[in-house]
């Protein structure tokens, strides 16, 4: 990802008129068209200067302005040119038309530095929040050529098949904004950790993933976190886009990555990071999803809250990383979130010993739950329903540490629960 952060501006095919929605086609996010004039305020307006299909002959288009194009094939490339005059934040947008659209920058040398391509027909394409700096760039509409399907052999005696029909060009209108870098927001580039944006513990920032392929990096300060206390992140829904978060330490060490269910919220809680010996005194966040969305900008927050040791904390979402239960302690409580894994390490006893394991949530959430001893998974609870209990039990041998798994069961709620492990004496 490279560029900065960016004011979205879109604009839309029509004579003048009222507003209406269009249906959303794939799971992109909703396109509102206007069906009014191109505001081109600072930019002017221009129409497109066939042959304009590559960089020499592009066609002129100014910062705030707007052009009237057409594809007049399927595989046709309309390219424009942007010269920049003071660094700041590029929107480019391409109305949703009834056609498959894709969008494309590049800087004065020709290397492609942002795409859009979120397939379908009428559905917006644009990047949201580029960083440019004086200079010229080079905005590409192009055409998407459907995929034709081979055709099925007719029967004997049926008619032959229509031939397809003819390629009808589409008018489509590209929209470009220029603004300074808004405060509270993520500023591009910030695809790798040498770009990462700020972010302190307590404050909540916004961001796009803008185009494909989009990676937004944070760095967040540990130099303020009390010592008992852990970090609670979260990201903000994405309409029509899963979004992963993933949580590194100053030494690139993965602590924790998460992938959210499609148009939902993502949330990490009780993260309690390691300063590793000699190392900078940060985590890093990286926020990317499965889609772009130029349109819905999401809200990352980090906050510290008290920890405490009865209450699980991250990592802990695999057998490695299990959060140790103290051996004075029968019961804990622990927070699950969507996409979240739970695991807990029961400590070795000197004798064979019977353990139950017991999780009770009254939330909104459906719990699964898991026993595994020596790597394997010795015993399974998953009653449908939410609201209720789940119970395990299994014989463990002398000297083994037993690992207790919680696992959303539907993936659709945040739950608090109770942990409780039962020990009693092997039974024949």
């Amino acid at each position: 990802m490279r560029g900065a952060w960016l004011l979205v501006a879109v604009a839309a095919l029509g004579a003048c008129g009222g507003k209406k929605k269009q249906k959303r086609a794939s799971d992109a996010a909703p396109v509102e068209v206007l069906n009014q004039p191109i505001d081109a305020t600072g930019g002017g307006v221009a129409d497109e200067i066939e042959p304009n299909d590559g960089m020499d002959t592009a066609t002129p288009v100014g910062e705030g302005g707007a052009a009237r194009g057409k594809l007049d094939t399927e595989a046709d490339a309309d390219y424009y040119g942007l010269e920049v005059s003071t660094a700041g934040v590029l929107s480019v947008h391409v109305a949703a038309v009834d056609a498959d659209t894709g969008l494309e920058i590049l800087d004065g040398a020709g290397q492609l530095i942002a795409r859009s391509d979120r397939s379908g027909k009428r559905v917006e394409e644009g990047l949201p929040n580029l960083g440019v700096v004086p200079g010229r760039y080079t905005i590409i509409v192009r055409g998407k050529k459907a995929e034709v399907k081979k055709p099925k052999k007719p029967k004997k005696g049926a008619p032959p098949a229509p031939d397809a029909p003819e390629y009808t060009p589409v008018a489509y209108e590209l929209t470009t904004t220029l603004a300074p870098a808004a405060q509270g927001a993520e500023r591009e580039p910030d695809d790798e950790r040498a770009t990462a944006n700020s972010l302190i513990l307590g404050e909540t920032t916004s961001g796009y993933v803008g185009w494909t392929g989009d990676v937004d990096v944070f760095k967040i300060s540990l130099e303020t976190l009390g010592a008992k206390n852990v970090i609670d992140l979260e990201v903000s829904v994405v309409d029509g886009s899963s979004v992963t978060l993933a949580v590194a330490d100053a030494l690139g060490t993965p602590l924790v990555t998460r992938k959210g269910p499609k148009s939902m919220a993502l949330i990490v809680p009780g993260l309690a990071p390691v300063i590793a010996p000699g190392a900078p005194p940060f985590v890093y966040v990286t926020v990317t999803a499965d889609r772009s969305n130029p349109a819905t900008a999401y809200q990352l927050r980090a906050s510290q809250e008290p920890g405490a040791e009865d209450v699980d904390s991250e990592p802990n979402d695999t057998v490695e990383t299990a959060m140790p239960i103290p051996a004075e302690r029968t019961e804990i409580t622990a927070r699950w979130a969507v996409a979240d894994v739970d695991c807990f390490a029961v400590p070795p006893a000197a004798a064979a010993r019977l353990l139950t394991i017991s999780v009770d949530t009254q939330d909104d959430a459906d719990l699964a739950l898991e026993l595994i001893v020596d790597g394997k998974v010795l015993a399974k609870a998953e009653t449908p329903g939410k609201r209720g209990t789940e119970t395990v039990t299994g014989a463990v041998p002398a000297g083994v540490t037993a690992i207790a798994r919680v696992r959303g069961a539907d993936g659709s709620a945040q739950a608090t629960y109770n942990l409780k492990v039962t020990e009693g004496p092997p039974q024949p």
